[in-house]
């Protein structure tokens, strides 16, 4: 018996030491990582072996609150192991490498560290709980020490540091994002050591093993009667249901927020106001010698003195596009709204708010290219104003002499946004989650950056997943609030080439069905938020992530009638739908055949001669190198007859807030024109991300319907959804 005893103690005391080495898969490697998770589980399965008695013993006797504490807990820890196991095993890239299992890796990813930061505390709370059999046996082992008092009290010092250190290493590892699933990616300094990493774990576990020993001591004084011990009993196995069956809502659901930022602010407004943006009197005369217009309107907007910049990116800025050419551009003065339009001033007007998140003071968002510019004649009328714009259905023409409010031109934007500035932000740093609303988990250069934070200019900050009021953050030297975040902003333009080099107050393509959108969203990566990226979407196209900014004209004389490209509608085919699909983990492999089953469409899956990595942290690095490069991977299969398919249903993960390099391969190797092209994507929490417009672009003669986004593998709620989405886009009746 004794033998026994001291085997369960050394086998607690070996997985207590795996516990912090558990933590730092960075550190030891995947295949190490797996090896040592491996024997972590089969240590498990011994202490419980060696344990059957208690189990055999669960149901009888009378419970007091010690051993309800005591019993939920262990249940809890023993579906805790469940879900590591399953979930290492679902992700395994070694060890479990040849059992039949795919799909759902980011659900299995995010259970994996939701469980296992649960598991140190379990087990630490556990071990905490038996301290006093290692307090009783160090006595006994330690005769020397008199004075039982002095012992303790030693002990308690020691308790007492290890404790204030604990605190600080959960607050500094943001353990609260894996606890509650806030995050599916460890996070590493590369400039913290290993021991001091190491021994912030291990202090960790220290905290908790002191709170489960005073927690045990409480519990074990506290008395109660018959009545008492038959509830702890109930207790006791309920508490574990119905943490389980919350975790698994979560899972479904997409767990829980972040609740922490990073970086520094920006300077005040009116220190940027006053150094940066010239008064109206000031102003009064352009640069071209044109006097400036209607100074008396009392609307707010800030007058933006025009000039001559470099619009676009340099070759050498991170994550640029083919299309932000680096050329010079002049614009002449003009006003600007110092925010995004609001609900409430869209309300106003136009009797509705179609916005996906409700506030007065939030931007307006889900709205159109063409409900924009509706708006903006309906406010100019409504002001006194001659409205810009002159709407016939689809065609939209601008008068550029008129004086009422409209959308800035893409030049606009750029220059207002860019402030003087050069550099891929306006805030002339890698902009933070503190300075800016947007998918705050993926700063600039996050990629090359992912599993460590040594180079990073910008840690990970929090991802509201909303919008919020136009008047948040610091507002940039113009004194402009949100050009970087919140809502994607709508410009006048049609997407095409840039013009010529050294153009003045250029207009946009002359042909193309394609609108601009500027500045990125809450949902968006950073690198999707430069000063110089460009979004584009259908004029009649509506997101939950992009909303408008009002300008005016200040130069009087104008270039008279500017006319907007016409979209090019889909011609009339035979409804003959394909479902052509990507998918690396399975969750959209999923989704694609429950749009299958339900429209009887034929199926494609997107294969690549070269696969990428089974392994879940080597594709990542693959996918954003090949984002990077924006190659083109070679497919293994085609589609012989595509001029037979009248509709495309293409569907993807979400890669890197983009879709994955197979999709652009795809895409660039057929003709869409004429067709219409349904996209759906399974996502971690960005939703499209910026996947639209990268289909947008790679197919400019197809019309884009709209789409459909499945969090992770799409749950129960999957075959609703799908319907749903079919019946809006006319597939299904």
């Amino acid at each position: 018996m004794k033998h026994k005893a001291f085997i369960k103690r050394i086998i607690d005391a070996v997985m207590l030491f795996l516990l912090p080495v558990l933590m730092a898969e960075i550190l030891t490697g995947q295949q190490a990582h797996e090896w040592l998770g491996t024997g972590m589980v089969l240590l498990f399965i011994l202490h419980h072996i060696l344990n059957f008695g208690w189990m055999r013993n669960l149901f009888k006797g009378m419970y007091s609150p010690l051993r309800c504490a005591g019993t939920a807990l262990n249940i809890l820890l023993l579906f805790d192991f469940l879900a590591l196991a399953s979930s290492g095993i679902m992700m395994s890239g070694f060890v479990f490498e040849w059992l039949p299992f795919s799909g759902g890796m980011i659900t299995a990813r995010t259970l994996h560290l939701f469980a296992s930061h649960w598991g140190l505390i379990l087990m630490s709370l556990h071990t905490g709980m038996h301290w006093k059999f290692v307090l009783d046996m160090c006595k006994r082992k330690l005769p020397e020490i008199k004075s039982e008092d002095v012992f303790l009290w030693l002990l308690r010092g020691v308790a007492f540091g290890i404790v204030l250190f604990g605190i600080y290493a959960f607050v500094q590892q943001k353990m609260t994002d894996y606890l509650f699933m806030g995050t599916h990616f460890v996070f590493f300094d590369e400039t913290k050591s290993v021991f001091l990493f190491y021994a912030e774990v291990a202090a960790m576990i220290g905290m908790f093993i002191v709170a489960g020993h005073y927690f045990g001591m409480i519990l074990q004084k506290w008395r109660c009667g018959e009545m008492g011990r038959k509830i702890a009993k109930v207790l006791a196995f309920c508490i574990p249901v119905a943490v389980i069956a919350v975790v698994i809502f979560s899972l479904n659901h997409g767990g829980s927020k972040p609740g922490d930022t990073w970086g520094e602010g920006s300077p005040s407004q009116e220190e940027n106001t006053e150094s940066r943006n010239p008064t109206q009197e000031e102003t009064a005369q352009s640069q071209t010698g044109s006097p400036a217009v209607r100074t008396d309107i009392e609307d707010g907007f800030i007058l933006i003195s025009g000039g001559t910049f470099e619009m676009g990116s340099p070759n050498e800025e991170a994550w640029r596009s083919d299309d932000e050419t680096l050329h010079t551009v002049t614009v002449n003065d003009f006003y600007i709204s110092p925010y995004e339009l609001t609900q409430k001033e869209y309300q106003d007007i136009c009797g509705e708010n179609p916005s996906n998140f409700v506030g007065d003071d939030l931007p307006v968002e889900n709205i159109s290219w063409l409900d924009a510019a509706s708006y903006c004649n309906a406010k100019s009328e409504r002001d006194g104003l001659t409205p810009v714009y002159v709407i016939e259905g689809e065609n939209v023409s601008w008068d550029r002499d008129a004086d009422g409010y409209r959308l800035p031109t893409e030049a606009e934007w750029e220059y207002a946004c860019r402030a003087g500035t050069v550099t891929p932000f306006n805030t002339e740093t890698s902009i933070s989650a503190e300075e800016a609303n947007y998918y705050g988990h993926y700063p600039y250069m996050i990629e090359e950056n992912y599993f460590s934070q040594g180079n990073l200019d910008t840690k990970p900050g929090e991802y509201r997943q909303t919008t919020v009021a136009v008047d948040s953050f610091s507002p940039n030297g113009y004194g402009l609030y949100n050009m970087h975040g919140n809502v994607s902003e709508w410009v006048w333009d049609t997407y095409g080439s840039y013009g010529a080099d050294g153009e003045t107050n250029p207009t946009g393509a002359e042909s193309g069905n394609r609108k601009v959108y500027r500045g990125g969203g809450w949902n968006d990566f950073a690198k999707n938020m430069r000063s110089a990226y460009r979004g584009t979407l259908e004029a009649d196209a509506a997101s939950f992530n992009l909303g408008l900014r009002l300008v005016r004209g200040a130069v009087a004389g104008g270039n008279g009638i500017v006319q907007s490209a016409q979209t090019d509608k889909r011609t009339e085919g035979n409804g003959r739908i394909l479902i052509a699909y990507f998918s690396w983990g399975g969750n959209t492999r999923g989704v694609a055949e429950e749009i299958q089953a339900q429209t009887g469409a034929d199926l494609f899956e997107i294969t690549c001669v070269e696969p990428y990595s089974n392994d879940y942290n080597t594709v990542l690095e693959e996918a954003q190198r090949d984002q990077n490069a924006q190659a083109r991977p070679k497919l293994a299969e085609h589609v012989e007859n595509m001029d037979e398919y009248d509709i495309v249903v293409i569907g993807y993960p979400n890669w890197w807030a983009s879709i994955p390099m197979p999709i652009a391969s795809f895409l660039e190797e057929y003709d869409f024109s004429g067709k219409l092209i349904l996209p759906f994507c399974s996502h971690g929490g960005g939703r499209f991300g910026q996947s639209l417009t990268a289909i947008a672009k790679l197919a400019p003669n197809a019309e884009l319907g709209e789409g459909l986004s499945v969090h992770y593998s799409g749950g129960s709620e999957l075959p609703g959804d799908v319907e749903e989405w079919l019946k809006a886009n006319n597939l299904i009746q």
